[in-house]
């Protein structure tokens, strides 16, 4: 995967994934602050990743994909344990399921490399970014619904 792709990826992350305070309770700022909290270090684990992202072998590219996975794993298991105002709850566990399922692109990516050798390498990448795209898509929306909500 190009530089370009893996750093487009980790900004669309870095835009999808921000919380703003309300202001209005402290649980609520409290959740808001655990969540920034923890989709920050995924934010600069992808910036890490982006910036190792010039590969040419398979095993490299399949690496990259490999760690991005464990990244958004560990997020995804941290989200879990941050407990979620009741009324945002349920956009909470959908921003959760959906980084599991960026994970198993992810791990799917890495598979699909091993298997296919140097030439699957850009075809799995371009393919991967479409659905890290609409996922992240999807958890813009929860992020959206959540801010709205907390604010209102």
């Amino acid at each position: 995967m190009t530089r370009p792709g893996i750093a487009g990826l980790a900004l669309l992350a870095a835009v999808s994934l921000a919380l703003v305070a309300c202001g209005d309770t402290a649980e609520k700022n409290d959740y808001v602050d655990e969540v920034n909290r923890v989709t920050s270090t995924l934010q600069s684990g992808l910036t890490e990743v982006g910036s190792g992202a010039i590969v040419s072998a398979p095993d490299q590219a399949a690496g990259v994909f490999e760690e991005f996975a464990g990244q958004i794993g560990t997020a995804a298991s941290d989200l879990e344990g941050i407990s979620a105002p009741d009324e945002v709850a349920g956009a909470h566990d959908e921003i959760v399921q959906n980084l599991r399922t960026l994970e198993d692109a992810a791990t799917g990516a890495a598979d699909d490399i091993r298997n296919g050798g140097p030439v699957a390498v850009a075809g799995v990448a371009a393919q991967f970014l479409t659905e890290a795209n609409r996922i992240g898509s999807e958890i813009d929306s929860m992020i959206v619904e959540i801010n709205l909500t907390l604010q209102g």
